[in-house]
């Protein structure tokens, strides 16, 4: 199996934040026998990504995002990504449900842009948050698989150890 891990966020293209999911992905994949053939990084902007989600698909069996799964106008990796295969965002009550109760444990307030986290293309596995509010999934069609992990690193780290790896593995 070969793969591209391509981390989303303008962020990472000034320098302001070090890439470290890059890093830990590229370990992780090696580990399970996977070659990661490219790592890049794309700002936040959707032309520019669906032009290389485009590209890469035809390139790799796994792409592997990080990044642009927040509630800001400029979190586009779900929607764009969604596109380039064809499908659409539903809206899950569920996930919903979970960044809601996330927010009040916290003793902060859900405010209206957080519910974009709780929409994926459908037909994809979920991958919940269990240290914050912006979920993953993984979609598999056309015998590809496209993973989308928050781009925290520690929310990217513990998503992928618990929820990504072992599928990986059985593949």
């Amino acid at each position: 199996m070969t793969a591209e891990i391509i981390s989303v966020g303008t962020e990472l293209l000034l320098g302001n934040i070090l890439n470290t999911n890059a890093q830990y992905l590229s370990r992780e994949l090696a580990e399970l026998g996977i070659t990661v053939q490219r790592e890049s990084t794309i700002g936040d902007n959707q032309g520019r990504l669906a032009d290389f989600v485009n590209e890469a698909k035809k390139r790799c069996d796994l792409l592997v995002f990080t990044g642009g799964l927040g509630p800001t106008a400029d979190d586009l990796t779900k929607e764009t990504v969604a596109a380039c295969y064809g499908d659409t965002l539903v809206f899950d009550e569920s996930e919903w449900e979970k960044i809601t109760g996330y927010f009040a444990r916290s003793g902060r307030v859900t405010t209206p842009n957080n519910r974009k986290q709780a929409m994926f293309a459908k037909g994809c596995t979920i991958l919940p948050n269990a240290c914050g509010t912006a979920p993953g999934c993984m979609i598999e069609k056309d015998g590809k698989i496209v993973v989308q992990l928050p781009g925290p690193p520690h929310e990217m780290a513990d998503m992928f150890g618990r929820q990504v790896y072992g599928r990986l593995a059985k593949k």
